[in-house]
C-alpha cells in the first residue's frame, strides 16, 4: 500500500484537487494500491515547534491560507452560493480519491502506519512559511520507502535558519524531485541527494484521461471566454470583457475565493458561476473559445486540451510566482502567452491553435519513469 500525503484535500482549490487526483491515479497506474493519507496539517504545529524550536514559523500563516476559503464561508453574504460549491466539490472528491481515516500527529508516527512506501506532492509542500516535516516525510517504518514528488518551495529563495532546518530534514526521503528549476538549484545547493526535476501531476496523464474526466461534467455552455483568475484585478477582468467583446463571445467566470464574487459581480460582463465540480472546471477549458487566466493548472489544462490561451503573471509581494508558468511554456515553446493584462487589446482574435507537445512528452516519460523507480522495491 501507497500512502499520499498532500496539501489538505478539503480547501475548495481545482488545480490543487486535481493535482492530488492525477498523482493517486498515476500511482494506482503503475500496479500500486494507493490511499491518501487524510492528515490535518494544524496538528502538527504545536509537536513541532516544540522539539524543533523553529522561531521563524508561524502557524496563522498556514491556518489562514489553508483555511481562507472555509473562513470566508461562515461570513461571506454569497454563503448560498459558496455552500453550492462546496457541496458540488464533495460530491466529487467523494467519487475520485480513496482517503484513508483521519490521522493526527500521533497516528502519523505510529508503529501500526502500514505502508511500505510513502509519497508527498505535489504543490507548495515545502513552502517555508508552512514548515511542516511531515511533508518531508519524517515518519512511516523504517523499511518504508520515501519519495517526494513535485515539490515546490513558493520562494525564490531561503533565509540561513530555513537552510539549517531544511538540510536536517531533507536526511527523512530517499527520493525527491522538485516542479521548478528554480527549486532543484536551491534544494541541490542544501543536500548531497540528487534532486531531480518532474512535471506537475497533472501533466503525467494524456489528452484522454483529462476528456474523461471533463465529460463528467453536465454543463454544455457554448462561445464563450473562460476566466479564472486567482489574483484578481480590475485590469484583468476588464482585458478579459473586452477580448470578449472583439471576439463576439460571453465571458464565464468561476471565482478563486469567494469574497470576490461581489467584486466580479460589479465589473464582469458576463456569467459568474459558483456550483461548479472539477469536472466542469475541466469542461469550461475544453469547450472555451479561449481561456485566460493568471493560472498554473488552467494554463496546463489550456495547453492539455489545445486551447487558446493567454495568462498573466502573478506576484506575492517581493516573489514572483511566474516560474512555474515559464518552466511550463518552455516545454511547449509559448513564452509569449505569458503577458500582462493590458497587452491582451493587442491580441485581436481567438485562434486555433497546435500545440507541439513533443518536449513535454518527453519529460512526462521521464517523470513516470522517476516515479515507477522510486516506487518499486527490489
Amino acid at each position: 500500500m501507497v500512502g499520499l500525503l498532500t496539501l489538505d484535500s478539503r480547501i475548495y482549490n481545482y488545480g490543487g484537487f486535481l493535482q492530488e487526483m492525477a498523482l493517486q491515479d498515476a500511482i494506482n497506474s503503475l500496479g500500486y494500491e494507493c490511499e491518501i493519507i487524510d492528515y490535518e496539517v494544524s496538528q502538527e504545529f504545536n509537536t513541532f515547534s516544540l522539539k524543533r524550536g523553529i522561531k521563524n514559523f508561524s502557524f496563522d500563516k498556514i491556518k489562514k491560507k489553508l483555511t481562507k476559503e472555509k473562513t470566508i464561508l461562515l461570513s461571506n453574504p454569497v454563503s448560498d452560493l459558496i455552500t453550492k460549491r462546496k457541496r458540488a466539490f464533495d460530491k466529487y472528491r467523494a467519487h475520485n480519491l480513496v482517503l484513508s481515516k483521519k490521522m493526527s500527529y500521533s497516528d502519523l508516527h505510529s508503529i501500526d502506519l502500514n505502508y511500505e512506501q510513502l509519497v508527498c506532492g505535489s504543490d507548495q509542500i515545502w513552502n517555508p512559511d508552512y514548515n511542516i516535516p511531515a511533508f518531508f516525510l519524517n515518519f512511516g517504518r523504517k523499511d518504508c520507502r520515501k519519495i517526494i514528488y513535485a515539490a515546490s518551495i513558493g520562494k525564490g529563495q531561503l533565509s540561513c535558519l530555513e537552510k539549517k532546518t531544511y538540510s536536517k530534514l531533507l536526511e527523512f526521503p530517499d527520493y525527491i524531485s522538485v516542479r521548478e528549476d528554480s527549486a532543484q538549484k536551491l534544494i541541490s545547493s542544501i543536500t548531497e541527494k540528487n534532486v531531480e526535476l518532474v512535471l506537475d501531476p497533472t501533466l503525467l496523464h494524456q489528452q484522454e484521461y483529462w476528456m474523461k474526466k471533463a465529460d463528467d461534467s453536465s454543463l454544455n455552455h457554448r462561445n464563450y471566454i473562460f476566466c479564472y483568475f486567482l489574483n484578481l484585478t480590475d485590469e484583468k477582468v476588464k482585458s478579459a470583457n473586452d477580448f470578449a467583446k472583439k471576439n463576439n463571445c460571453e465571458v464565464i467566470a468561476i471565482p478563486y475565493l469567494h469574497n470576490e464574487v461581489e467584486k466580479y459581480t460589479e465589473k464582469l460582463e458576463g456569467k459568474l458561476l459558483s456550483e461548479v465540480n472539477p469536472a466542469d472546471f475541466l469542461n469550461l477549458i475544453r469547450n472555451a473559445e479561449a481561456v485566460i487566466t493568471d493560472s498554473f493548472h488552467a494554463t496546463v489544462f489550456s495547453i492539455i486540451f489545445q486551447k487558446d490561451f493567454w495568462c498573466f503573471g502573478r506576484n506575492a509581494g517581493t516573489y514572483n510566482m511566474n516560474t512555474r508558468l515559464h518552466t511550463l511554456l518552455g516545454y511547449v515553446e509559448m513564452q509569449d502567452r505569458l503577458i500582462e493584462p493590458d497587452d491582451l487589446k493587442n491580441k485581436m482574435h481567438c485562434t486555433h491553435v497546435d500545440i507541439d507537445l513533443h518536449n513535454l512528452k518527453i519529460e512526462q516519460k521521464e517523470s513516470i519513469a522517476f516515479l515507477s523507480n522510486a516506487l518499486e522495491i527490489s
